[in-house]
């Protein structure tokens, strides 16, 4: 289990329920969205004409996050799935093409380790409820069922009236690193057992000089 950084009473308050809760809302707000811009043309220029600017990342910054060695990302809240975005470095982490990952809102969970599954839940909601960044390390699940860790830098815009308008963060790919920690892991239980097996050795050594067997008469 990775340890998150971070913590507070909301987090320890936040059941795994109401977790999901706002998650299956959230999700449910891009599906909406993206239904509606589908059956309504228009309805994204009329709400265009309303609000103030959207920072458009993809227009502006396309060159400079496709450089970027992780998975860079965006989401409006209160609009449908094709206000999405997610940087091309998604294939060569997950094995999903762009279109594939944000056809669906959910994909992410859905290839969240199992045993990472609560604590991403709890996280996510927290950051949602308190407005704090997420930052935390998850096992995920690429396509072809490797296990790759990244960690997650999320963070959430609010309008000027406080509504949430949109997220944005950026995945790295520790899985080297993760893989390091453990073989070193492994090379301390190793060399700690060996020194161990060593000292026994040497006590018994030491017990059988100081009380020699004496010869039976």
């Amino acid at each position: 289990m990775a340890s998150r950084s971070g913590g507070g009473p909301v987090t320890d308050a936040l059941n795994h329920l109401e977790a999901e809760g706002i998650l299956r809302d959230l999700a449910a707000v891009f599906s909406r969205g993206n239904r509606t811009d589908r059956d309504n043309p228009t309805s994204h220029t009329s709400t265009a004409l309303l609000d103030p600017p959207l920072p458009n990342l993809e227009a502006k910054y396309r060159t400079l996050v496709e450089q970027v060695p992780a998975v860079v990302f965006m989401a409006y809240l209160d609009r449908g799935i094709g206000e999405a975005y997610v940087s091309p470095r998604i294939e060569e982490a997950m094995g999903f093409s762009q279109a594939e990952w944000l056809e669906d809102p959910i994909r992410w969970y859905d290839h969240i380790h199992p045993d990472d599954q609560l604590r991403w839940s709890v996280e996510a909601a927290e950051m949602f409820l308190t407005g704090r960044p997420l930052r935390s390390a998850y096992r995920v699940l690429a396509r072809d069922g490797r296990v790759r860790w990244f960690q997650c830098e999320v963070k959430m815009v609010r309008r000027d009236g406080g509504q949430p308008w949109f997220l944005h963060g950026v995945g790295f790919d520790i899985t080297e690193l993760k893989q390091t920690e453990a073989a070193l892991e492994r090379e301390r239980d190793l060399l700690g057992g060996a020194r161990y097996r060593g000292r026994a050795r040497r006590g018994a050594q030491s017990v059988g000089q100081r009380h020699p067997l004496q010869p039976h008469v």
